[in-house]
């Protein structure tokens, strides 16, 4: 009697709880990215497959609460559930449909957010429930699906920064900005960097190199590393190469038609204006203070500084630009100003060409010899003036030297030359001076002398008169004192 009870009781139990059976034909389908970064938002598309048509379906979503965070549920195709969500895991769903659907049924789409601190590199979600037709109390067991998605990683950080095999100073992963100096001598150099995280990469063209072309001063490079997850991360390396080139680029001379003085050269003069006459070409030649200094005249096809230019009459320019060792530039211009009338080589005066000459030359000037007298006197008392002299007192197109001897005698010549200074051909006045004997008498000189002769004949004269005069008054006196010694022994 008890056993029939205890039977009874399991019976009506039984006949109570719905059947539980494994649906065959029906399955569950997730849809999901396969990878995604920290902080990206993935959807999960939750499908059924069946064979009948479905009015419910229960659902066990079980995911990594530290790796994913829920943030919807959306129901699809009139689905529709009601259950309170909570970011925990296992999360129950229940899902209805009023009219029950078959076949490829897309039932909701899960929003989750991969969490920015997340330290695992992969995770799964998966689902598994069960599906009901009305008025059936058969509940259909539904394999587990599962989805396996990959956490990019957002490393994008660098173990190690070596620059010629050596790391960096005060490398750190976090320290993105790094300065250095090298030597002038280095001229190339090799940039390694190590990935911090295998997946990573490095941006096209901005990662190691081998190489490297190093300019004087700054030299910046950039090692950009991107992320599994496509974030990029740009280290800066700033190398400094010491910069020892000449910055010199002054000219030491400007030469032109071979002649220093067409152009008075000052190295901070910048600017010249010159005239030249009749010229069809020129001849430059541009010298540096700074042999490694480097010239380059436009007028010249070729870099140097020396060369021939054409000329048109009027305004011609040329520019000389200087660039020192360290390529810093300097400009030179001169103006030429190529007149159509020849070259006046004459002289405008001689005035006091010749210090301390007693007479002064009557100068003229279509007259290129003259005639000076030399005198006794004028040894080592004449001062000949030099070619500043002329510079002032003639035009400044034409040149002046002045041949003179050292030491002045009669006979010596001074020659003063005038030339044009542009180079002109046939342009040239010759100027002399020549030192003659004096040889005229001097009447003032001749007429002392006579003067003297006579006065001496007269002192002379006196002197003998005198003599002759003292030696009769001599005598006199003796023959007194003869008659009175006479007479007195006469007395006696």
């Amino acid at each position: 009697m008890r056993h029939f009870k205890l039977i009874m009781i399991m019976f009506l139990s039984f006949m109570m709880v719905p059947n539980i059976v494994f649906a065959e034909g029906s399955s569950i389908k997730l849809e999901a990215p396969t990878t995604a970064s920290k902080d990206d938002e993935i959807l999960v598309n939750i499908n059924l497959e069946t064979d009948v048509p479905v009015n419910e379906f229960k659902a066990t979503i079980t995911y990594e609460t530290t790796v994913l965070e829920m943030v919807t549920v959306e129901n699809k195709n009139s689905w529709k559930q009601e259950t309170s969500l909570t970011n925990e895991s296992p999360l129950s769903l229940t899902f209805t449909h009023e009219n029950g659907l078959a076949g490829k049924i897309n039932i909701a789409t899960i929003k989750f957010k991969v969490k920015k601190d997340v330290a695992k590199s992969s995770t799964t979600i998966n689902v598994e429930g069960t599906t009901k037709v009305r008025d059936d109390e058969t509940i259909n067991t539904l394999e587990r699906a599962t989805v396996k998605i990959d956490i990019k990683s957002t490393d994008n950080t660098l173990s190690d920064l070596k620059v010629n095999d050596k790391t960096v100073v005060n490398f750190s992963p976090t320290t993105y900005t790094y300065s250095m100096q090298v030597d002038a001598s280095t001229t190339t150099i090799n940039i390694d960097a190590t990935l911090n995280d295998k997946t990573a990469s490095f941006k096209d063209k901005l990662g190691p190199r081998k190489g490297a072309s190093l300019d004087y001063g700054e030299n910046v490079f950039e090692i950009v590393v991107i992320s599994a997850s496509k974030d990029e991360r740009k280290y800066v390396l700033t190398i400094t190469r010491q910069d020892n080139r000449g910055t010199n680029n002054n000219l030491g001379d400007i030469i032109l038609n071979s002649n220093r003085k067409l152009l008075e050269f000052d190295s901070n003069t910048l600017l010249y204006t010159i005239t030249t006459h009749k010229l069809e070409k020129i001849s430059i030649a541009a010298i540096t203070q700074d042999p490694k200094a480097t010239i380059k005249i436009d007028k010249l096809d070729v870099v140097g500084g020396e060369g021939e230019i054409p000329l048109e009459p009027g305004s011609n320019t040329i520019k000389i630009i200087v660039a020192s060792e360290k390529k810093d530039e300097k400009v030179y211009t001169i103006i030429i100003n190529n007149s159509e009338e020849d070259v006046d080589t004459r002289l405008k005066s001689l005035d006091d060409v010749i210090f301390g000459l007693d007479e002064e030359i009557n100068f003229s000037p279509d007259v290129y010899d003259y005639e000076v007298m030399y005198k006794a006197k004028y040894k080592d008392t004449l001062t000949i003036k030099d070619e500043k002299y002329f510079k002032v007192m003639n035009p400044n197109d034409a040149e002046v030297s002045v041949t003179k001897p050292s030491n002045l005698k009669p006979g010596d010549k001074i020659i003063i030359t005038v030339s044009a200074k542009d180079g002109t051909k046939n342009a040239e006045s010759y100027y002399t001076i020549t030192f003659v004997k004096d040889n005229r008498i001097n009447f003032f000189l001749l007429l002392s002398l006579i003067i003297f002769i006579v006065l001496l004949v007269i002192f002379i004269r006196l002197v003998i008169k005198s003599k002759k005069t003292k030696q009769e008054v001599e005598e006199k006196n003796k023959n007194l004192e003869k008659t009175k010694r006479l007479e007195k022994i006469n007395l006696e």
